[in-house]
């Protein structure tokens, strides 16, 4: 596979990469300019910047250096290269336990806010395309061995809405020890707490626990699915923008003194 073919393919899966492309040559070496190295921590290096060790030089200079924008570098390998660095950003992936009624308007909204969404159940008249057209990725397997044998690296969120309490209990175990920014579970005060206080029994961290959000959403005095969805959508984002919760006139009354 060529860069183009990486990058593309990258593109679709919603992954990150650093681009590397080659502008300015030495008057020797000018045949070579416009060439691309693409470099990824899920596909490594694809490409090549006139040759082997000029590459290594690249692959050394982005080990060594944070992109914050799209910039140029020069490097001295028998004559003075410039190459344009730019990157191409990762979609922001969540992962949905549970296909039922409330995952159905779920995944309409993560997916309408840019979101990369997989869903995972073990009934396949739930877990299907029919019934989640929006979704990147449908799993259907039981939760046990998914979250066993998943890969959870890439999700920035995590959702627990599955059909009962068992399921959930299991997914919350394998979950409060992932690194996602949000973490969210369904139930009620009191399914919550006895939860909590089930995994406080197994010897589960304070801080591990203090992470969840449960019950999931916002108080929006949601009732039907879509509108528990948009409560659990929007408490999302507030934890990844850092939102204050808040209704917007409560600024402007808190600052007009109302």
């Amino acid at each position: 596979m060529d860069a183009f073919g990486a990058l593309r393919q990258l593109a679709q899966q919603g992954r990150g990469a650093d681009i590397i492309t080659l502008i300015s040559t030495p008057v020797t070496h000018r045949e070579v300019s416009g060439q691309m190295l693409v470099v990824s921590q899920y596909s490594g290096s694809v490409g090549q910047i006139v040759d082997e060790g000029l590459t290594a030089e690249v692959l050394q200079y982005l080990k060594l250096h944070r992109w914050s924008s799209p910039t140029i570098i020069e490097i001295e390998y028998n004559g003075s290269y410039k190459l344009f660095w730019d990157q191409l950003a990762n979609a922001s992936r969540v992962l949905v336990l549970g296909a039922g009624h409330i995952s159905q308007p779920l995944v309409e909204l993560l997916a309408m806010v840019d979101y990369q969404v997989t869903v995972v159940d073990d009934r396949p008249d739930f877990a299907n395309a029919v019934r989640f057209p929006k979704a990147s990725q449908i799993i259907c397997q039981n939760f046990d061995r998914f979250m066993q044998e998943g890969c959870f690296a890439d999700f920035s969120a995590i959702i627990i809405v599955t059909r009962g309490h068992r399921y959930d209990l299991d997914c919350l175990r394998v979950a409060l020890q992932q690194r996602a920014r949000y973490l969210g579970m369904i139930g009620s005060q009191r399914r919550v707490k006895s939860i909590l206080a089930m995994l406080t029994e197994e010897g589960v961290a304070p801080e591990a626990l203090n992470q969840l959000h449960a019950p999931i959403g916002v108080d929006i005095g949601a009732q039907s699915p879509a509108e528990i969805a948009i409560s659990i959508v929007a408490e999302m984002i507030a934890v990844e923008r850092g939102g204050s919760y808040l209704p917007l006139s409560h600024k402007r009354r808190s600052k007009n003194g109302d």
